[in-house]
């Protein structure tokens, strides 16, 4: 992305994540995003698949996105992504770089994607990206947690 483009997503994204674009600051804001992209992708499009390779962090910027877990043969609707929410966490932290789930859109969605190696070289590079979106991380996993499975 050019600076103009960086502006007018990093502008989107601190509508849609007040809480890291606010810890982040504007310098490690551009930081963050000089290494994204901005995905564009219609309803009804699988974007992850249930223990496929995830190459990328997806943070959602618009639309929403259904949650699945596949099981002998059968999908099972576990939750739903929001705008102001994001996902491929798990397979950064876990190292194995394989989904934990298939992600499917609802509705057309817009998404700020951050290739796998992109993010581990920020966060090898900045201590303060490093420590904001670990934290965040670790805030999101605990949420997954403690929020219950929806009925499929």
């Amino acid at each position: 992305m050019n600076l103009t483009e960086i502006s007018t997503v990093a502008a989107e994204f601190a509508a849609r994540f007040p809480g890291i674009a606010g810890q982040l600051g504007p310098s490690h804001l551009t930081s963050l995003l000089d290494g994204a992209s901005v995905l564009e992708v219609a309803a009804g499009r699988t974007l992850i698949r249930d223990r496929m390779p995830v190459d990328y962090l997806y943070f959602v910027l618009d639309g929403k996105l259904g949650v699945y877990v596949e099981e002998a043969g059968k999908s099972m609707r576990l939750n739903t992504i929001n705008p102001g929410e994001w996902m491929g966490e798990i397979s950064v932290l876990s190292g194995e770089l394989l989904a934990s789930a298939t992600i499917v859109t609802d509705t057309g969605c817009k998404l700020v994607r951050i290739h796998h190696q992109t993010f581990s070289r920020l966060i090898a590079q900045d201590e303060v990206v490093a420590k904001v979106l670990l934290e965040n991380f670790i805030e999101l996993m605990a949420k997954h947690f403690r929020t219950p499975i929806a009925n499929g």
